[in-house]
């Protein structure tokens, strides 16, 4: 392959990502680009080097397949636009009402989102950061917790907001 082509569409995946992101998309989705961008990128690196295509296929099918495990399983604990935009909603509704009750509040505090699919782990909560009025992290935890009677819950031992 001509080394010019190789530099254009190389060029042309990471362009296409940086443009599109990957916050939108469901954990499966992020598993088959993870999966297609490894298994075409380790099948052309095999490939132009001469390595013959009895070895080149198996080894970016394997390299497709490890990263397609390690992307689902990392956008599993991910959270979409929609679960985020609800616990900011949700954090800075609560964040309003300790105001107007003249209620002292913590810095992070936990506040609902929604599960993409149910899970038996607990409840999703995200972590809310009062002083910005944001959600601190794109993390989603599943607590056994319920919100005490102001409507968030203090941060567990172990959380970070980074």
């Amino acid at each position: 392959m001509n080394k010019n082509l190789r530099i254009f569409a190389a060029s042309a995946v990471v362009g296409t990502l940086a443009i599109s992101g990957c916050e939108n998309m469901t954990a499966g989705e992020n598993a088959l680009m993870a999966a297609g961008l490894a298994g075409a990128a380790t099948g052309i690196a095999l490939g132009t080097t001469g390595v013959p295509v009895g070895s080149t296929l198996p080894i970016a099918l394997g390299a497709a397949a490890g990263a397609g495990a390690l992307g689902y399983g990392v956008s599993k604990m991910q959270v979409n636009r929609n679960q985020r935009l609800y616990a900011e909603q949700r954090g800075q509704t609560v964040v309003a009402d300790a105001q107007q009750r003249g209620a002292n509040i913590p810095r992070y505090i936990l506040v609902d989102t929604f599960a993409e699919k149910p899970s038996t782990g607990g409840r999703p909560v995200m972590m809310f950061d009062t002083a910005t009025g944001r959600v601190a992290s794109n993390r989603i935890y599943y607590v056994n917790a319920t919100p005490n009677s102001r409507g968030y819950m203090d941060v567990l031992p172990g959380m970070s907001p980074r």
